[in-house]
């Protein structure tokens, strides 16, 4: 016995001819429900549909298909743009103390004094500071990275941690 939608059986329908009838009848459901207007606000509604596979699914394609059309991702992924957008809000705070160290010396260059000296002590305190700051932003990167390398599906997905003074050497041309 074959089961068909909504829990009937084959063997309940009969013959051929009320097999076919079952069959117009699913027919003349979807033609009213399109005559109601039920299909006219599905999405992608007008664009074709995507069919490309993902070569990296594996047995997987259809669950990750699913999730992709849902606007979900598996959660290594959304770890791993987590990750990205929180490193990138940590360079550019790094980058823009970095300027503002930089403006404020420059404008402080043609001064002497004991009032300068101070400006350019709390300065570089300033700048001191938020690499603290950003160190210890880093550090707890390092710690999703290590959360995040125990969860993708293959080594080749996995993340070197950050390495603070590496990024700081960087922004300031090794003179930080």
């Amino acid at each position: 016995m074959k089961q068909m939608p909504c829990g009937v059986v084959r063997s309940q329908i009969g013959s051929a001819e009320e097999w076919q009838d079952w069959e117009s009848w699913i027919d003349r459901q979807v033609r009213e429900a399109q005559e109601r207007g039920e299909f006219d606000d599905l999405p992608g509604r007008g664009r074709p549909l995507d069919l490309t596979s993902n070569p990296y699914a594996g047995d997987r394609e259809l669950a990750f298909k699913i999730l992709k059309d849902a606007g979900c991702a598996p959660e290594w992924i959304e770890l791993d743009k987590a990750i990205r957008s929180r490193l990138a809000q940590a360079r550019a705070v790094l980058t823009r103390a970095w300027e503002w160290r930089q403006d404020r010396l420059q404008e402080l260059a043609g001064r002497s004094g004991g009032r300068a000296e101070a400006e350019r002590g709390r300065v570089l305190a300033g700048w001191c500071r938020a690499v603290a700051a950003f160190e210890e932003e880093v550090a707890a990167i390092n710690r999703q990275i290590a959360d995040l390398n125990l969860k993708v599906p293959a080594p080749r997905f996995q993340r070197l941690k950050v390495d603070a003074a590496r990024e700081v050497a960087r922004l300031t041309g090794g003179g930080g």
